[in-house]
């Protein structure tokens, strides 16, 4: 078992670099969870028969911790445990934030799914690549996954995606001028008389499988703003806005959405969901589940005001909690913060 440390790239991304590195199979890593690409992050991975030693790599550090009887994956963390401190705030939104807290510690939040979800929709204009699949345009696919440059992004590979953009469709010369890549390889294929659909089929299947949870996890929270009481407060998020309850959120707080997918039962909110969205059972590549609509995050504290050493006047706010895996300490924040 490693622990990954990283910034700036995606964790199947990173890990790909030390499978290659390493001379090892494509799934030979696993981990629990995804951490945001852009922040900095640390989380638990395994690598199967991989070396005992450390591993540096652009944008991201492994750390041999030892060996393991399995493999790092579901089932392997029970909570997440998260200490922030809340900078910035004036005397009246501390005590604001106390309150929301302690009212969150009672009745929950919604259990939305962040925007750290929804990293794939950074430069397409918001729209989904899996959204482009369900509607059988690979070639709208491919684009929108190689070629939308986006503001975060490592230089090299901004670089990349904005030559794409700029001469898509310019096979032959987008194959001479990218520098080795899976972009490369691509532009290569279809250089060659290859397919759209051959072409986004050799992104790797971990990245696939993000475009398909980040739409999937876009629908779920459809589902879950329309359940929240409509006139309740709301914050700005990559996918659509976050509607937050207050107070007792009623049969809410034990109801379970389904997660869409062709088995998925009958259900009023996903099915007005689907069909607003012009799709249809039969078709839809998703994991089979279901999420709550609420979570009560454990032992949720805001701790005292105490003057902010970063911003002069202003106070700061010690938020300490633990969620269950799949839920994001993110919403918490934004719950008690959302006019802030």
């Amino acid at each position: 078992r490693c622990g990954l440390e990283k910034s700036g790239i995606g964790t199947p991304e990173a890990l790909q670099v030390v499978a290659r590195a390493w001379r090892l199979g494509p799934r030979a890593a696993s981990f629990a969870g995804l951490k945001d690409r852009y922040g900095v992050t640390g989380q638990l991975v395994s690598v199967l028969r991989g070396p005992a030693r450390n591993f540096d790599g652009r944008g991201f550090k492994l750390n041999y911790l030892g060996r393991a009887d399995r493999p790092v994956g579901r089932g392997t963390i029970l909570r997440n445990r998260f200490r922030l401190v809340l900078r910035d705030l004036r005397p009246s939104e501390a005590d604001r934030l106390g309150a929301r807290a302690r009212d969150a510690a009672v009745h929950g939040v919604p259990d939305y799914y962040d925007d750290q979800r929804f990293g794939s929709l950074r430069g397409t204009g918001g729209r989904f690549v899996a959204e482009a699949l369900l509607r059988g345009d690979h070639a709208a696919a491919l684009r929108l996954a190689i070629a939308s440059p986006a503001r975060p992004d490592r230089s090299r590979l901004k670089k990349r995606r904005k030559m794409l953009q700029q001469r898509w469709g310019r096979w032959d010369d987008l194959a001479r001028a990218l520098e080795p890549s899976l972009e490369k390889r691509v532009c290569a294929h279809l250089a060659g008389g290859g397919t759209f659909a051959e072409a986004y089929g050799m992104i790797s299947r971990p990245l696939r499988s993000l475009h398909l949870a980040a739409f999937q996890a876009h629908l779920l929270n459809e589902c879950l703003r329309r359940a929240v009481p409509a006139g309740s407060p709301r914050h700005a998020g990559a996918a659509g806005p976050y509607v937050f309850f207050e107070g007792d959120p009623g049969e809410l707080k034990n109801r379970r959405i389904p997660l869409a997918s062709d088995e998925a039962p009958e259900d009023p909110l996903l099915d007005g969901v689907l069909r607003d969205a012009g799709l249809a059972r039969g078709g839809l590549p998703f994991r089979r589940g279901t999420r709550g609509a609420v979570v009560v995050p454990d032992d949720l504290r805001a701790g005292d005001p105490e003057d902010d050493e970063c911003n002069r006047g202003k106070v700061n706010v010690a938020l300490s909690f633990a969620l269950r895996p799949g839920s994001y300490a993110t919403m918490v924040v934004k719950r008690c913060t959302y006019d802030m």
